[in-house]
């Protein structure tokens, strides 16, 4: 339940149980009220009969007298007049008023039962006529008493219903600037740190506004030096690369290219001695093997041919490389769109991600079928490597530096890594974006 609905929901609760307390104290008045008028009302009666009485014994017309008296209680609304003959029976009976309103039976039972009847017994001098019952008479003034209760309790419930309404209003333009931070902090999630919110409303959010800008202006200024530490790191470990095959190239290679000269000689000097001849080729076969793994470690260090033919063929070159050393796995390489981009250092960095990303497949994941698709848009250029095989821990962040240098070299190019297993089938799923040119980056996610 959002915020909004509990803060209603509560003052609804508070203002029905005030509407239900208010209604008890109603009808508790009510009650007391109606009790107080019948009984008052049955006292005039008796006052009313007694006072006839006293006059009856001297009329000459008793029984006209006593019709007359019971008629005189005709339409009043507390109490109602029976005249009782000797034998008991009843042989005139006052009209009751007419009853404007019938209230529910639980009403009545709530405002209790009515006071009961009293018996005023005629003047010795009367024969034929033992009394003057006085009745009690609820229903109108329970009808009555319904109709205003009902009215009261519609009116309070009415009440509730604009002031919920007001409340929600008033809560909705209160809220609406906590809604706005709340957007806001999904932009700062996903990495937009230029976001701003105004400072405005109460001061409490005034405070919680301007440390948001506060917050995001500091992520802001962070991801830029982290942005420019990655370039640093970018840069330096460039220049260790070409450090190091400078080193292979000069160094290495020029022994292992004396090596071999001297190999030849030394065959060419034995040519007499077929062990010696044959030790020398032994020495010249090693010799080779190690400037071809040189030459290879050379291309991994410093990958020339991207600069020199283009993303595309060194792509296709890392592919033979692979395929050369693992012929049971398919590779696949496809170029679409404007594959290639517009800096040598995003063509770098997508060549470091599908290298990386390869060198984790094939010796981590043990797929049957690896894929890299390369494709191109006018801002940017989108890198996927997929795999078939298993979920492997080099590529899932569990101490893999390569993948640290990848995240590295993404984000110093103000692109967007992720990296994770796949959702439509096993395997393994590593996607890059950069832009042609580069710019700031947001963070880097792992999807699952």
């Amino acid at each position: 339940m959002s915020l909004r609905a509990r803060v209603i929901a509560a003052i609804a609760a508070v203002l029905l149980i005030s509407v239900w307390l208010g209604a008890l104290f109603a009808g508790y008045e009510a009650r007391r009220s109606l009790q107080d008028e019948l009984s008052a009302g049955l006292a005039g009666a008796r006052q009313t009969v007694s006072g006839a009485f006293e006059d009856l014994p001297r009329s000459n017309h008793q029984d006209r007298d006593l019709h007359q008296l019971v008629a005189a209680f005709d339409g009043d609304r507390h109490v109602s007049a029976a005249l009782i003959d000797a034998e008991g029976q009843v042989v005139a009976r006052s009209v009751i008023a007419l009853r404007r309103a019938v209230a529910p039976g639980w009403f009545k039972a709530w405002l209790g039962p009515a006071p009961a009847p009293v018996d005023i017994a005629t003047p010795p001098s009367v024969h034929g006529y033992r009394a003057i019952r006085l009745q009690p008479t609820a229903d109108p003034d329970v009808g009555t008493t319904w109709r205003e209760f009902a009215g009261v309790v519609l009116i309070l419930l009415g009440a509730v219903a604009l002031s919920l309404l007001a409340v929600a209003l008033v809560i909705k333009t209160a809220l609406r600037p906590l809604e706005a931070l709340s957007g806001e902090f999904v932009h700062v999630g996903a990495g937009d740190y230029q976001s701003r919110v105004a400072a405005h409303g109460p001061a409490e959010l005034r405070g919680l506004q301007r440390g948001f800008n506060a917050m995001v202006a500091q992520l802001a200024a962070m991801a830029e030096r982290n942005r420019a530490l990655g370039d640093q790191l970018a840069t330096l470990q460039e220049e260790e690369r070409a450090e190091v095959a400078r080193d292979l190239h000069d160094e290495i290679g020029a022994h292992l290219f004396a090596v071999n000269m001297d190999a030849k000689m030394i065959a060419k000097a034995g040519e007499r001695d077929p062990a010696i001849v044959e030790l020398a080729g032994s020495v010249q076969t090693a010799v080779g093997h190690m400037q071809r793994h040189v030459r290879d470690l050379l291309m991994q260090l410093r990958p020339t041919r991207i600069i020199e033919l283009g993303l595309e063929t060194a792509l296709r070159d890392l592919v033979r490389h692979w395929s050369a050393r693992r012929p049971e796995i398919g590779f696949h390489l496809h170029m679409e769109g404007a594959a290639e981009p517009g800096s040598d250092q995003t063509a770098e960095v997508i060549y470091r991600v599908a290298q990386e990303a390869l060198s984790n497949a094939v010796r981590h994941g043990h797929p049957t079928n690896l894929n890299i698709e390369v494709q191109g848009e006018d801002r940017e250029i989108t890198v996927v490597i997929t795999d078939d095989g298993r979920a492997h821990g080099a590529a899932s962040g569990d101490g893999g530096f390569g993948l640290i240098g990848m995240r590295e070299r993404v984000a110093g190019c103000g692109g967007h890594l992720s990296f994770g297993p796949r959702r439509d089938s096993p395997g393994w799923r590593v996607s890059a974006r950069l832009p042609r040119e580069s710019a700031p980056a947001p963070a880097d996610e792992v999807v699952a």
